[in-house]
């Protein structure tokens, strides 16, 4: 593997673990993505369900469209950068309104990718410019898998540490035991 396609592989996983995990922390929350989605009062009521929808549905396709490169390069990078562009101008725009610094919602509560969300998705540009510039083949059946397993494995470990900010949970059912100090 030549050093291109090193660093695209590392931009395509990392894009792919983003989109995957902010899916699958909405998915886990309709509910709340649905409030969040009416709040920015775009769209009436009635269409915020499909548009919660239709955001789940993207963000899993991106997810896959980065695992997959091959046809699919030069198709998921402009719709990543607009996603990431609508969700920026998203937040910057309730900021302005209610002056709030608050971290984003895109990965539910307390999760490690949801703080700074405008510097965040700054970096996301970046590095799907990069994936851009520096496309890489269609993955084979077995490299395939193994990027699955690798997205799969790396949004586990963030919802993990999201779910320890949670709960001061640190493993299967221990709790953290702290000290008092007299």
């Amino acid at each position: 593997m030549n050093w291109e396609n090193g660093v695209s592989w590392i931009c395509d996983f990392a894009m792919s673990t983003v989109f995957a995990a902010s899916a699958y922390g909405k998915s886990g929350a309709m509910t709340d993505m649905r409030m969040e989605i009416y709040a920015h009062r775009l769209l009436p009521e009635r269409l915020v369900p499909a548009a919660a929808l239709a955001t789940l549905g993207g963000e899993y396709a991106l997810a896959a469209s980065f695992g997959i490169g091959g046809m699919w390069e030069g198709v998921k990078e402009p719709v990543a950068l607009a996603a990431l562009i609508a969700m920026s101008w998203l937040t910057w725009r309730r900021r302005r309104s209610s002056g709030a610094m608050e971290a984003c919602g895109c990965f539910g509560a307390n999760h490690p990718l949801g703080r700074n969300p405008l510097l965040r998705n700054m970096l996301l540009m970046a590095i799907v410019i990069a994936a851009w510039l520096l496309p890489r083949p269609a993955a084979s059946g077995g490299s395939l898998l193994a990027f699955v397993l690798a997205v799969a494995a790396a949004v586990r470990l963030l919802e993990a540490r999201k779910l320890q900010a949670e709960t001061g949970e640190t493993g299967a059912g221990r709790r953290r035991r702290t000290r008092a100090h007299g």
